[in-house]
């Protein structure tokens, strides 16, 4: 993956010690899937190109579930108790060096790495203490509200819970990911308390900290806001895999894939396909599966961590763990799981 050209950032933290609660689930929530990746490790790959030079992934509920799906190099800071998100970054103290630091959230998946890049190239060409990424929109219930003063200037941000009325009409709101002054944030946290609707230590009190201050404090409001929703609920898990596999059909399409209905096709993030590829309506794409040059598949086929060579024909079947040389013809239906072959309605 090549490296997008961005000032430093010291270290890159994922806030990923969340309950998710709304997800009705034992499963922690950064693991829930969108297109075969778990939340959590869509977010670090957007993370990855900036070069950070160290990656702190904070855990709390789950956290021995979570851990050992995380790429190798990440550092690990443990939140025992769920206090708020200024408390995680508390928790990930001792693994933070000084200077910027990037904070995101681990529960939006669909954050691209443009994204990440405009905040910090924001961040630097303000020449701000701080910057927070912003959003604008049309229903902003549930985030926090940027309020800036009459010369535009970011002052504080509001929690959806302890806005008023006049706040509430804000239709900015805050993504939950800063670049931050490493050590700033750290002291500011360690004084303001938990006197707000929720009685957690809010990493937002950091922005109205600084503000008091003296201290510059710069916003970067997102192009496409659709990039920094977050998954709390299963109707937003779903919405997100609706949009990701849409991002996902379009990609491979630009590069030379048919797609006959995408939005009848189901792609996984790191599945990986070859020009001239053909994909009929009604395929599953999923896991580590790759697929050769001119070969079609489809209709109603599932693929899962399968690899199938160059101009294959694969239709109505389901393969697992097959490899498939180059120029075969499966034979229609045939279901292949982990190795063991037959066919629907076979002896």
């Amino acid at each position: 993956m090549s490296q997008i050209a961005a000032p430093p950032i010291a270290a890159v933290v994922v806030l990923a010690a969340g309950l998710g609660t709304r997800m009705k689930s034992d499963l922690p929530k950064v693991l829930h899937t969108v297109c075969g990746l778990p939340l959590v490790r869509h977010v670090l790959r957007a993370a990855a190109p900036l070069g950070a030079g160290k990656t702190v992934v904070v855990l709390g509920h789950g956290h021995e579930r979570v851990r050992p799906l995380l790429p190798v190099g990440c550092t690990v800071a443990l939140q025992e108790t769920q206090r708020g998100t200024g408390h995680a970054l508390l928790s990930a103290a001792s693994e933070l060096p000084d200077g910027s630091i990037l904070v995101v959230p681990g529960d939006t998946p669909l954050l691209t790495a443009e994204a990440l890049r405009a905040l910090v190239e924001g961040h630097r060409v303000s020449g701000a203490v701080a910057t927070v990424l912003t959003m604008r929109l049309e229903d902003p219930t549930g985030y926090g509200r940027v309020l800036r003063d009459d010369e535009g200037r970011v002052m504080k941000i509001v929690e959806h819970r302890d806005a008023g009325p006049d706040q509430l009409s804000v239709n900015e709101v805050n993504s939950g990911m800063y670049v931050l002054p490493a050590r700033q944030a750290l002291a500011i946290l360690q004084r303001v308390g938990t006197a707000n609707a929720q009685g957690e230590v809010y990493l937002t009190d950091v922005i109205e900290h600084l503000v008091e201050e003296g201290a510059p404090v710069a916003a970067v409001v997102a192009d496409d806001a659709a990039s920094l929703l977050g998954v709390n609920t299963r109707a937003e898990l779903a919405q997100a895999e609706i949009i990701m596999n849409d991002r996902l059909c379009r990609m491979w399409m630009q590069v030379g894939v048919t797609i006959e209905r995408p939005e009848c096709t189901q792609v996984h993030a790191e599945v990986e396909l070859n020009p001239d590829v053909h994909l009929h309506p009604f395929c599953s794409l999923r896991g580590t599966t790759v697929v050769g040059r001119g070969t079609t598949v489809g209709p109603c086929t599932t693929l899962v961590d399968t690899i199938l060579g160059r101009d294959c024909r694969v239709p109505h079947c389901y393969l697992e763990e097959a490899v498939i040389a180059d120029g075969t013809v499966v034979t229609p239906f045939t279901v292949n799981v982990a190795g063991r072959c037959g066919w629907v309605g076979g002896a």
